[in-house]
């Protein structure tokens, strides 16, 4: 508006010259004007007058412009849509035209221009040419894209954000206990998991404050501390014990975050709760007990502390062994004990499935005990030579379709899935007991070292006259410093202290390879997986025993 105005306001002093001189001189361009490009035009639009702010902006000087016609000025694709005739025809019709475009300058860059072309008329209304006022707006049309690119982004960024915490709030209205209350504790908003463990409607809640399901189990200072906590702007975390419209109790544990204005006042309130019921239930259940509890794993503990002191005492020579047993019996053990304890509680009808839970405790306890005196027999056996080797002729399938079913209970209940794929001859001829031994060890730390919903692939190929057979894992893999040493005795790599086990079943997975006349081999990436790989002949010569070891 105010460019328009500026050259309505110069072409009407031009204009009154021209109809003073009746003619077209040089006179009526105004030189002083620096910032738009003046030029006067013929009735056909040439250009016969051209000022200095003309020559800046486009570039030409007059000699050289003087008698072109303004199509110059204008893009290929502009003229191909005939927008200088368009101008001319607007401005002798209606006596002015008025708009914008990409202009050419003399080196064929572009600008953009805004034009003002104006008809002039002699006293008689004669069309004796035109008026033409321009200014470059290059660097504001630049600034223009560039503000609405920038609107564009924020309003898909606001968009995004927008869908993000409507996701958020539908994820906390399905796993939490959600209010809203003023300032003065007054509640605004109740979801449904509010309404359903307090068994208020929520026509029942809103307008209320807590106080409609305080269960007084909690002193006044308790709820004191509360309330200064948020009311001073702050985050509040805690457990509270809360009383249903049917007077049930249930415990909740509970955040309230406090939402403040600019000066730091709180104007709203956000409490997201979870139930606990049923652990502080458990909780309260075993602290009746605890005393009786803890004085009978103390001299249970004693026991084994005292059996394990007397059985490091007659053997010196197996203090490594003793060292590691007495951490890795004492996990087993003490979870033996405490259940025994536990299911001597249990015996009323309607507890069988806590008396159930404590047995399958006692029987993986048993279980993982099995598996660390196997480990030591085996390698005694190892060490003495004492392992006969009698080939027989079977099914690989077979094998490890039974070494998989033997697994069962333990991939089950981390939820793994085990896929077994297999090519080439199915027909092998070696030690069987042996194979199956060195499979259960690999499948058991695949299993061990896997996280729950793992996947456990393996592999059994057959080519020309050896078999191969890997395991491969996506768990937590073996740090690179560890691998050297991993076939090592008593070897446990640094990520793995956590996790039970002797340390002995890779040495002997990698002895039992050898006896098969085969190897053992691994590739892994911490946090990755591994893949340990088994290579043995098809076929394997009778009559093969192991040596003892020097």
């Amino acid at each position: 508006m105010i460019l328009s105005q500026s050259l309505n306001e110069t072409h009407l002093k031009l204009s009154t010259v021209l109809k003073k001189s009746a003619g077209l001189n040089c006179n009526l361009l105004i030189e002083s004007v620096k910032d738009y490009a003046i030029m006067m035009l013929d009735p056909t639009g040439h250009v016969i007058e051209w000022n200095t702010g003309a020559e800046a902006i486009y570039g030409y000087s007059p000699k050289m412009i003087h008698g072109m016609h303004i199509a110059k000025f204008f893009t290929e694709q502009a003229c191909d849509r005939q927008e200088p005739e368009i101008e001319l025809k607007t401005a002798r019709q209606v006596g002015k035209f008025e708009g914008d475009g990409w202009r050419v300058r003399s080196d064929g860059g572009l600008f953009w221009a805004s034009v003002l072309l104006t008809a002039i008329h002699d006293n008689e209304g004669v069309l004796i040419g035109y008026g033409k006022f321009t200014r470059d707006l290059t660097a504001k049309k630049r600034q223009d894209e560039e503000t609405l690119q920038i609107n564009e982004e924020l309003q898909s960024e606001l968009h995004k954000s927008r869908l993000e915490l409507t996701d958020y709030k539908h994820a906390l209205d399905e796993s939490s206990i959600l209010a809203i209350t003023d300032h003065r504790g007054k509640i605004q908003y109740a979801n449904d998991n509010f309404c359903r463990i307090s068994k208020f409607q929520r026509e029942e809640l809103i307008g209320k404050d807590h106080r409609i399901i305080n269960s007084g189990n909690h002193a006044r200072d308790f709820m004191r501390d509360l309330w200064s906590t948020i009311s001073a702007g702050k985050i509040w975390h805690g457990e509270i014990k809360n009383k249903a419209k049917d007077g049930s109790h249930y415990w909740v544990n509970t955040t309230i975050v406090p939402f403040v204005d600019q000066l730091g006042k709180p104007y709203q309130y956000l409490a997201i709760r979870n139930d606990i019921t049923s652990r502080k239930l458990a909780e309260e259940e075993l602290l009746k007990s605890k005393e009786e509890l803890e004085l009978r794993v103390k001299e249970r503990t004693l026991e084994l502390t005292q059996a394990l002191e007397r059985e490091r005492e007659l053997n010196e020579m197996k203090s490594r062994f003793i060292s590691m047993a007495s951490h890795e019996f004492r996990t087993p053990l003490s979870a033996i004990l405490s259940s025994m304890s536990l299911i001597e509680h249990y015996t009323a009808p309607g507890q069988e499935e806590k008396r159930g839970k404590h047995l399958e405790r006692i029987r993986s306890s048993v279980g993982n005990l099995t598996s660390i005196l196997d480990d030591f027999l085996s390698l005694e056996k190892l060490e003495q030579g004492k392992v006969e080797i009698y080939p027989t002729r079977f099914q690989v399938k077979d094998v490890i379709n039974k070494v998989i079913d033997m697994m069962d209970v333990a991939i089950r209940k981390k939820s793994i899935v085990v896929a077994f794929y297999l090519t080439g001859s199915q027909w092998m001829s070696t030690d069987r007991k042996i194979l199956e031994n060195v499979l259960i060890n690999l499948l058991s730390n695949a299993i061990k070292y896997s996280g729950e919903e793992g996947k456990i692939e393996i592999l059994a190929q057959t080519c020309n006259d050896t078999t191969f057979i890997s395991v491969r894992d996506n768990g937590i893999g073996i740090p690179y410093a560890a691998q050297e040493h991993l076939f090592d005795k008593f070897y446990r790599a640094s990520n793995a202290m956590n996790i039970q086990g002797t340390g002995l079943g890779l040495n002997i997975v990698k002895r039992y390879a050898e006896l098969l006349d085969g190897s053992i081999a691994f590739s892994s990436v911490e946090n990755e997986g591994s893949i340990f790989s088994l290579e043995i002949p098809t076929v394997l010569k009778s009559g093969t025993r192991n040596e003892p070891r020097t």
